[in-house]
């Protein structure tokens, strides 16, 4: 092994290194252990016994029966050294610093022992006197010996690194792996403390090999689990994380440094889950700072001031001087654009440790989440000034500069991040996906720059161009407004690519991001088809671009997010999210937010629900907004925002309601709009097994329930089945009428089925529009509204539902052909032109049909040069082709 200690730790695999023991491995251990004990126990004379007891009640966790136990070995013997050192842990467990100093000190007046030094050192650090804890571990370290000397060792490297006395940490750092190297350890507890020192020297594989090692020398030794867990959160593989705090809960199920764990584990996906555990941690030590400072951290993410500032009061309490703490008041100033005391915050924090780059990250991270992205930047150039070795903070400028359209130097940064850490996989996604970016055509447009895979790039640039140049000159007039540029877009015909680009880790549910000069999104291919629109998505994140630029990025999330909803309905038809029966019953359920919560819905929310429902309803709030009191009240408030107004101040100047009687009026405003719909859903929601019920059931009840919808949906499709075609239009049409935003195939498109039936396709594609003004995923539904109004002749509304249908699938040459072919004959030969090219651009099956419609467009449109190439090209595909022989003989007879 101690070939492994002096191996660089620049390795570049993390799958197959950074591994854990297997479940029968730890299963098989922990019943030798538990066999081993059993003998031992019962081989313990009562004073030994009594002894283990009290040891026994602390590593399970059971502190108040662990103290008095403690205090009665302490009672028969205050000389009892193993009585004090385990009094003073489950002090020191439980948060009770100044019982745990006044007691050290008492055993110390009756002399030094390394163990007492020890405990008062970890008081002194938990408490914020840092120079006195780095001169208590040195006096245990002094007196002590084997594990208990490394551990005060460690200690007083750790305060050494924390207080930015760095050279003196390594150091100590290093002299465990000479310490390792000499003696060889075997025991749980020098295993475990060597690993922690080795990862402040970036020794993170060897460090995991000795945590392993530790586990399974005594897979009940806690410390060994807590420092694999918080080495494997720290390298991003939170699921082996988990399973490294999911063992130590089991070895003691109250451990707040456990809690905590899990609870920085599960930071990024936020939710309950994480809260608990939070909320767990503190309650067996309230006075644990650094849980203090991630939940301050928690309620700041979700833009919860008031909270994140009480928590921070708790954390001084506790530590007047926790860096964390000051890293994330230093942030609640910064995004209360509180310069002065933001300035001082800095002061003192770089007081404590002139070397604190963490500071800076810190401040980048809530700069990056509230979308400041060039002061994110900024932050992260002065972390690294700090702490070049801050590798995180080099990530934080490469991913920073990337949002900005500073291609080059961002990866530059990210490849200097992952030279110094290569187990980051925030790094290594990134760098991968750039280079699969370098096969990505660019297509420049005006202000817009559209980079998409190569193969789509052709089709992608087209329509993206003209929505985007739509969206421009639309949102530009509306919002008075023009935005900086140039405008990158960048489409990606993977998820898991954009994903990387939008955060860093694959996974992301989103389907497109802005950075205010850059968007990023998801390419038609980038998901099934049928489950995402683009085109909508697209106007959504240009809508970002205006409302981010116009505010200098201080508009909150609800009212961003608000608005780019809000302006995908003005889109086109049917683009934006709209009312379900789940957003209604979440409603009457009382489960809306309230003004004052509604970004932590986006932030930081509590179930899988929140995040759409926060989306819908910030949407339904700038409805309200514009219906209650003109647009210009909304422009108003944007203004209000870039001059670093806050919600309450908006709400009042603007709309002249305090929050709770926004709340109030938003309220009454949602109830008279959905009030009739959720009248005719109520008694069918309370029945829900009326879908199943035999025909006379539903038909009893329905006599009862005339307005229900569900019913007279039931009914519909009972007397379709029986051929009643007449009585199933009149219920399918009622339930419609009584609940119009239920779009599943038994509602508009069973109607529609039925209409065309009997002979009346007219009011089937009249239905069939009406479903496309609200579901504007249903590429079925556009094909065949496509036909029906091609077969009525009604070639302009034939042509909007192909266009609508291109911004679902872009890539089905038919389509692209068919909307070809009516340009030609309504007369606009070079709208057709686009469309052949389109068509020619995805490979059709008929290559040389496809040039044939290519030269047909050229020639309409008077590109006689142009129409030539693209017959040849088709009589190059198929010599034989009459119809490409008879255009070319035209273009030389003309020529």
């Amino acid at each position: 092994m101690s070939a492994v200690l002096s191996q660089a730790a620049s390795e570049h695999h993390i799958s197959g290194d950074f591994s854990r023991l297997s479940p029968a491995v730890r299963y098989g251990l922990r019943q030798a252990l538990f066999l081993s004990l059993l003998l031992t126990v019962y081989c313990l004379p009562p004073a030994v016994y009594a002894a283990q007891a009290a040891e026994d009640e602390l590593k399970k966790g059971n502190y108040q029966q662990a103290i008095a136990a403690f205090n009665a070995r302490l009672a028969a013997n205050r000389a009892d050294a193993a009585a004090q050192a385990g009094l003073l842990r489950a002090y020191l467990e439980t948060g009770r610093y100044s019982e745990a100093e006044q007691a050290a000190k008492k055993f110390l007046s009756a002399g030094p022992t390394p163990d007492v030094h020890l405990a008062l050192g970890e008081v002194y650090a938990a408490t914020g006197r840092y120079a006195e804890s780095i001169e208590e571990f040195a006096r245990a370290g002094e007196k002590a010996s084997g594990a208990a000397k490394l551990r005060a060792d460690l200690r007083r490297g750790e305060m050494l690194q924390m207080t930015g006395q760095e050279e003196k940490a390594r150091e100590i750092f290093q002299s465990f792996v000479a310490y390792y190297n000499a003696n060889q350890p075997q025991t749980a507890p020098e295993l475990t403390l060597v690993a922690r020192a080795l990862t402040y020297l970036e020794k993170y594989k060897d460090a995991n090999d000795l945590y392993l090692e530790a586990i399974a020398a005594d897979p009940d030794y806690i410390e060994a689990h807590l420092g694999g867990g918080e080495l494997f959160t720290s390298k991003y593989n939170y699921a082996e994380a988990a399973d490294f705090f999911r063992d130590a809960l089991e070895i003691n199920p109250n451990s707040a440094r456990a809690h905590l764990g899990v609870a920085a584990n599960k930071r990024l996906e936020g939710g309950a889950e994480m809260m608990a555990a939070l909320g767990r941690a503190l309650e067996i030590n309230p006075n644990l700072a650094e849980a203090r400072a991630l939940r301050a951290a928690v309620y700041l993410e979700a833009e919860d001031y008031d909270q994140a500032a009480a928590e921070l009061a708790q954390a001084f309490k506790a530590n007047p001087r926790s860096l964390d703490a000051h890293a994330v008041r230093a942030a609640l100033y910064f995004l209360q654009d509180r310069q002065s005391e933001l300035a001082g915050e800095i002061k003192t924090a770089l007081g404590i440790n002139p070397r604190y780059g963490a500071l800076y990250e810190t401040l980048s991270h809530f700069a990056t989440i509230n979308r400041r992205y060039a002061a994110a930047v900024e932050f992260s150039r002065k972390a690294i000034e700090l702490s070049p070795r801050l590798w995180q903070a080099h990530l934080s400028l490469g991913i920073g500069l990337l949002r900005l359209g500073h291609e080059p130097e961002g990866r530059a940064a990210i490849e200097t991040a992952f030279k110094g850490d290569p187990f980051n996989v925030w790094a290594k996604n990134t760098l991968d996906l750039l280079d699969t970016m370098r096969e990505y055509r660019t297509t420049k447009r005006g202000p817009f720059i559209i980079k998409a895979a190569a193969r789509e790039s052709d089709v992608l640039s087209i329509y993206a161009g003209d929505l985007l140049e739509e969206a421009s000159a639309k949102l530009s007039a509306k919002y008075r407004f023009t935005p900086q540029s140039p405008i990158t877009v960048e489409l990606f015909p993977n998820h898991e690519d954009f994903a990387v680009r939008a955060l860093g880790l694959p996974g992301l549910g989103a389907l497109g991001v802005c950075f205010g000069q850059v968007i990023a999104l998801d390419s038609p291919s980038g998901r099934p088809i049928g489950e995402f629109n683009w085109g909508s998505t697209l106007w959504h994140e240009y809508t970002h671009v205006i409302t981010l630029q116009m505010t200098e990025y201080r508009i909150p999330r609800w009212f961003s997010e608000g608005l780019s909803v809000y302006e995908e309905r003005r889109g086109r038809p049917g683009w934006g999210d709209d009312w379900s029966m789940a957003l209604m019953k979440a409603f009457a359920d009382g489960r809306w937010f309230k003004i004052a919560d509604l970004d932590a819905g986006f932030q930081r929310p509590n179930s899988p629900d929140d995040v759409p429902r926060a989306y819908f309803q910030a949407s339904q709030i700038c409805e309200f907004i514009v219906e209650r009191y003109g647009f210009d009240a909304i422009l108003e408030m944007l203004r209000r925002y870039r001059d670093r107004a806050r919600t309450p101040d908006v709400l009042q100047s603007v709309l002249k309601l305090s929050e709770a009687e926004f709340d109030a009026a938003f309220k009454d405003y949602v109830q008279s709009k959905i009030g009739p719909y959720l009248k005719a859903l109520e008694y069918g929601a309370k029945n829900q097994t009326s879908a199943q019920l035999p025909r006379q059931a539903v038909l009893e009840m329905l006599r009862a329930h005339p307005d229900d919808f569900v019913l007279n949906l039931r009914a519909g499709t009972l007397y379709k089945s029986e051929g009643d075609t007449e009585k199933a239009i009149f219920h399918l049409k009622r339930a419609i009428e009584l609940f119009p935003y239920y779009v599943g195939p038994e509602s508009y498109e069973q109607l529609a089925q039925l209409q065309e039936a009997r002979g009346d396709k007219a009011a089937a594609a009249e239905t069939l529009e009406a479903l496309i003004r609200l579901d504007e995923d249903n590429l079925g539904a556009l094909k065949r509204l496509v036909q029906l109004r091609t077969e009525a002749g009604d070639q302009a509304r034939a042509l909007e539902a192909l266009q609508m249908a291109f911004y679902i699938n872009p890539f089905d040459p038919a389509m692209h052909t068919m909307a070809g072919g009516i340009y030609l004959e309504r007369k606009e030969p070079e709208r057709a032109v686009s469309e052949f090219q389109a068509a020619l651009a995805l490979n059709p099956p008929n290559v040389a049909e496809a040039n044939f419609n290519l030269a047909r467009a050229y020639h309409a449109l008077g590109r006689p040069a142009d129409a030539k190439r693209s017959v040849l090209r088709a009589l190059e595909a198929a010599p034989g082709f009459d119809k490409a022989q008879d255009l070319l003989l035209e273009l030389v007879d003309k020529k």
